[in-house]
């Protein structure tokens, strides 16, 4: 053992002289001629161009403007994208959602018909469709289920990795491989194998001991949490990264003082965690709701895209232009952003109403 501290330490200690020749004979030539070179020309383009002048004009003004100011550069790009490319796209997926039919002619190019104020393709929805109907309300259900115990099940998590403990970087890069994992198809290779349910819910045992002795609602509910846990799990790993970001930054000292003054750690969670987390549960809300809506198991996805009758005998309602189509594929998609926004603000509106004892 001693011998392997030596010979790592001799190894240490040649990277280390090897470093020191790289740095002098390779990086100080290079930043002397950047010094030389370089500076005074981006100093002549600053000084002709304006921007030096603008420059001096920043550093006059109060650091809340500068911020404000570097905050609106910092979203310049995305503002730019936004509005040249997002808008464009919105209003016509409104006015496809909208139409009667959205169709294309050869020489012509694609054509709108209908009046927008009818709302043909929403009344088709939830007049004329009713297995559609039903898998909006299954996603609803769905998405109301699953955001809470995600958010719930990620703050337990991320609790548990900011404790002090021997391969806490291991442990926080296996809750985020999922992330990865499921991207494309991967999410619907898993579930077509099984591999996003417990067996014990496949088989039925847990769901017929819940009806057993707990109410028939109750025990829905509880069986389909189990079902998703698999799920739910690989689902976390953003919002734990999130909730570890926060906790890392509460002040030792707050939590010193209050177990001095006798708190137990129950009283430190209601009373310090919780509230300092608030605002990050807002974004993991946010977060969770989109990203598990626009997945592919999802129902209306499925509809929209893989088949749009329940014996799947049809294609998906995007492929299929002469049932549906995309006007109908497009209405389909803004009821789904709706169930986004429903999800969004009730559980938003749960926080901020229970965030008001700590205010």
């Amino acid at each position: 053992m001693k011998r392997i501290k030596e010979g790592l330490a001799n190894l240490l200690t040649k990277i280390k002289v090897l470093l020191g020749k790289i740095n002098k004979k390779v990086l100080h030539p290079i930043q002397a001629w950047i010094k030389k070179r370089v500076i005074p020309i981006l100093k002549i383009i600053l000084k002709y161009t304006g921007l030096l002048w603008v420059k001096k004009q920043l550093n006059r003004l109060p650091n809340k403007i500068k911020k404000s100011i570097y905050g609106l550069l910092f979203i310049t790009p995305w503002l730019i994208g936004l509005f040249a490319i997002g808008f464009p796209i919105l209003s016509r997926s409104i006015r496809m959602a909208l139409s009667d039919k959205y169709y294309y002619i050869v020489n012509t190019g694609w054509q709108i018909t209908g009046k927008w104020y009818e709302f043909t393709q929403f009344k088709r929805i939830f007049s004329d469709e009713p297995f559609h109907l039903e898998q909006i309300i299954s996603t609803l259900k769905d998405v109301s289920l699953v955001v809470p115990l995600v958010v719930i099940f990620a703050l337990i998590l991320a609790m548990m990795l900011n404790q002090k403990l021997k391969g806490r970087a291991i442990f926080r890069t296996i809750f985020f491989i999922p992330v990865i994992l499921l991207s494309g198809n991967m999410l619907a290779n898993f579930q077509s194998n099984g591999l996003l349910t417990v067996p014990a819910i496949a088989n039925g045992t847990i769901t017929s001991f819940l009806t057993d002795y707990f109410p028939e609602i109750f025990s829905e509910i509880v069986a389909q949490a189990f079902e998703k846990i698999v799920l739910i799990l690989w689902l976390s790993g953003v919002q734990i990264l999130i909730f570890l970001a926060g906790l890392q930054k509460l002040d030792a000292s707050t939590y010193e003082a209050a177990e001095i003054d006798g708190a137990s750690m129950w009283e430190l969670f209601w009373k310090i965690t919780l509230p300092a987390l608030i605002p990050l549960m807002y974004i993991n809300i946010i977060y969770t709701t989109i990203v598990y809506s626009n997945l592919s198991n999802n129902a209306i996805v499925s509809i929209i895209n893989t088949s749009s009758d329940a014996t799947g005998s049809l294609a998906g309602t995007l492929a299929d232009e002469v049932n549906y189509g995309r006007a109908y594929s497009a209405a389909l998609s803004w009821v789904l952003f709706g169930i986004e926004l429903i999800v969004i603000g009730g559980y938003s509106l749960v926080i901020k109403l229970a965030s008001k004892r700590y205010e």
